[in-house]
């Protein structure tokens, strides 16, 4: 972590936990207090995110509390946030409609700054358009998947990640990159 914030990172998004997508159990990240320790003592804003596989409010708010269980104890200066991603049609969210994933999303959030944090959606550009009814969540920030060289979003969107195969010295492997603009 010393080599990532020497290269110049001044924030991670450190995937908190998640929720299985056969058979809906919830799962804290095995990495997820080792990265915190390292980012925090190594001077680098953190961020949580928790990997969402909700088919109902009830289990958008369940991993919402999980989450916040698992980041009680760190000093969150980046937005808490929610991550459903579309897996197949054969999961347990394959058949999950827009109206389901847009009030799962509403609570997640809500449950979020309820606790004090500043919740945000993420999402790709046709999840945004396919799965949710995005003019609803206007009310929260967005952080938008995007892989690119150029942001062409009709929508206010607060982090970019534009690619997922960056090299950043000190993690191995290929590593998600985002921007980080928030609005005032």
């Amino acid at each position: 972590w010393e080599q990532v914030k020497a290269a110049g990172v001044e924030f991670a998004m450190i995937r908190a936990g998640w929720r299985g997508s056969e058979q809906g159990v919830l799962a804290e990240d095995t990495y997820a207090q080792i990265n915190y320790s390292g980012a925090a003592a190594a001077g680098i804003q953190v961020g949580a995110y928790f990997f969402s596989q909700a088919i109902s409010v009830e289990e958008a708010t369940e991993e919402a509390n999980y989450l916040l269980s698992i980041i009680k104890d760190w000093n969150v200066e980046m937005p808490v946030v929610f991550d459903w991603e579309y897996i197949d049609d054969t999961s347990r969210t394959g058949s999950v409609d827009a109206r389901t994933l847009t009030d799962c999303t509403k609570a997640f959030c809500d449950t979020v700054a309820k606790a004090g944090y500043q919740p945000m959606v993420y999402f790709n550009t046709n999840h945004s358009y396919e799965n949710v009814y995005i003019r609803e969540l206007t009310q929260y920030p967005f952080w938008l998947a995007r892989y690119d060289t150029v942001l062409d979003y009709p929508y206010k969107i607060d982090m970019w990640q534009y690619s997922e195969t960056g090299s950043v010295p000190g993690i191995a492997g290929n590593v998600d990159i985002n921007l980080y603009f928030p609005w005032e």
